[in-house]
């Protein structure tokens, strides 16, 4: 070999090992909680929104009968919303016999202001009445049913796997289009957003509830402002398929079944932050 193609082939190596060696620094750095400041941030927020989550203290009130929600220990679903300066959000459900009763979103937001640096949004999924009780001396009662169910007509039966049915539940989500707007007549109207995956996906042998879903609508993309819950109920010859609605905003909304309207909230900026069936507000603490 000649000296030209030593000094090639030396050269071509050590090209080789810098790189490899700068991966090597790389996937070190990848692998080091300390140096992902976006990551630690991340988890030290999810950290204290699972705390608060835990300390809130949901019951159902069906008849004289008093019973406590379950919290499902981990987020149904994480995002963030440029649009309305929320820098992380989760959403929490709480659930009696397996069913969905109440659903909250808890947000990060990036105002300067400590007193509004998170914000509580929680409200009925349940067909019965509900209180919600915050360790900082603050309780919410819900004054009538988050979820009236009605028959959702033209279904399929109900398919055999949960696999299958999970295909049988995003056909029948894809039905519903829903439109959000202002408080003047001259606010523009959002078409709102059908997230593809369930928010939650629950079944409730004592309710006669085979299985169902909750999905979300979004008029920012990526941020739940009401859901439609699908569920199959009933024994045998007389289960069906049927759904709710609930809204998670102070926006106006507009549900539509097949291009046809079946749910509707009015525009409620202005009218407080209690209402019959959700509650939000902001706070500096989340425990």
């Amino acid at each position: 070999m000649s000296k030209l193609s030593q000094h090639a082939v030396i050269g071509v190596l050590a090209v080789a090992l810098f790189v490899a060696q700068i991966c090597r620094l790389s996937l070190i750095a990848a692998d080091d909680p300390a140096g992902d400041t976006g990551t630690a941030e991340r988890q030290a927020l999810l950290k204290e929104m699972r705390s608060a989550a835990a300390a809130i203290k949901v019951t159902e009130k069906a008849g004289e009968q008093l019973r406590p929600a379950k919290l499902v220990e981990e987020p149904i679903f994480r995002y963030s919303d440029e649009q309305r300066f929320i820098r992380d959000a989760t959403m929490w459900i709480w659930t009696v016999e397996g069913r969905p009763v109440s659903v909250m979103k808890l947000e990060r937001y990036s105002f300067p202001d400590p007193k509004r640096h998170w914000l509580f949004n929680i409200g009925s999924a349940s067909p019965n009445l509900l209180t919600v009780t915050w360790p900082f001396d603050r309780e919410f009662e819900s004054k009538k049913p988050g979820l009236l169910f009605q028959p959702l007509s033209s279904g399929p039966e109900l398919a055999e796997t949960k696999g299958a049915r999970l295909i049988q539940l995003k056909q029948l989500s894809r039905r519903f289009a829903a439109t959000m707007t202002g408080g003047g007549a001259d606010d523009a109207k959002t078409e709102m957003r059908l997230l593809p995956t369930p928010l939650f996906r629950y079944a409730s042998p004592p309710d006669q509830i085979a299985d169902g879903a909750l999905f979300g609508l979004s008029a920012t993309g990526t941020n739940p402002d009401a859901m439609v819950a699908i569920q199959w109920r009933g024994e045998k010859e007389s289960a069906r398929w049927e759904f709710g609605i609930t809204g998670l905003t102070n926006g106006g909304l507009q549900v539509r079944l097949d291009d046809k309207p079946v749910w509707s909230q009015p525009y409620l900026v202005s009218r407080g932050q209690v209402f019959e069936t959700w509650t939000w507000f902001f706070s500096e603490r989340v425990e």
